[in-house]
Order: structure tokens, then C-alpha cells, then sequence
């Protein structure tokens, strides 16, 4: 058997992680502009920030991981590839959402329901793949 390296997850893990990057830095800029060093000290655009930033992080790791192991396991790339490109678009929305003024709006909607639709498909292939693997 010949290894395969994960490429569309590392492809997507160096999207996340400079999707990350950026939205740390529009942290660090909030924290700066408003002396806040701990916590959002009451300012609604550092807490915008922090929010951003970590339902970023509270969602990408998980999935990456996720993303890697459908590839290593055979999952199919282009289906992979479909979920990856799906999930970045998601949180790139979920982000531009959580960046307008009333944050109920059509971004963070198609980016909550772009994660979650990846997010199913993703967990029931992981363990349909499973599954089909322990019963051989």
C-alpha cells in the first residue's frame, strides 16, 4: 500500500491558519486601539473581535482534523475537496456576518448553515468509512 499525503487537508489547513492569523490580528488591533489588554473591557468592537476570532478557532481545528482523517482513510478527494472549499466559504461568511452592524443577517446564516451541512456530511462519512472498515 502506497501512502498518499493529505494534500487538500494541508491546502485547507494553510487557508484556516491564515484565516486565523488574520482574525488574531484584528484582536490584537481591537485590543491596541481600545488599551484593553484582558477581557473587552465593554467595547462592543473588541468583543465583535474576540467572537470572530473564536468561533473561527472553536470550528477549524475540529474539522481540519476531520478533513485529514476522510483523506488518509481513502474518503475520495473530490468529494473532500468539495467539503474543504464548502467550509472555508462557510466561515469566511460566518466572519463577514459577524462583522456588520446587526449580525442577524445573510452571511452568518449561510456560514452557520454551510458548517453545519459540512459538518453532518463530514461526521456521518468519517464513520460510514469506519464502520464499512471494522466489519472487513
Amino acid at each position: 500500500m502506497t501512502f498518499t499525503p493529505p494534500l487538500i487537508s494541508a491546502a485547507t489547513a494553510g487557508i484556516l491558519i491564515i484565516m486565523q492569523t488574520v482574525l488574531m490580528m484584528t484582536v490584537v488591533a481591537a485590543r491596541r486601539r481600545n488599551r484593553q489588554s484582558l477581557g473587552d473591557g465593554g467595547h462592543h468592537d473588541l468583543l465583535m473581535a474576540v467572537r470572530r476570532h473564536g468561533n473561527f478557532a472553536e470550528n477549524a481545528a475540529v474539522f481540519l482534523v476531520g478533513f485529514a482523517l476522510l483523506e488518509l482513510a481513502g474518503g475520495g478527494r473530490v468529494g473532500l475537496a468539495v467539503l474543504c472549499a464548502a467550509f472555508v466559504l462557510g466561515r469566511i461568511s460566518h466572519a463577514i456576518g459577524l462583522s456588520m452592524p446587526d449580525t442577524v443577517n445573510r452571511f452568518r446564516v449561510v456560514g452557520v448553515v454551510l458548517t453545519a451541512v459540512v459538518g453532518l456530511a463530514l461526521g456521518a462519512r468519517l464513520l460510514l468509512l469506519a464502520l464499512s472498515q471494522l466489519s472487513v
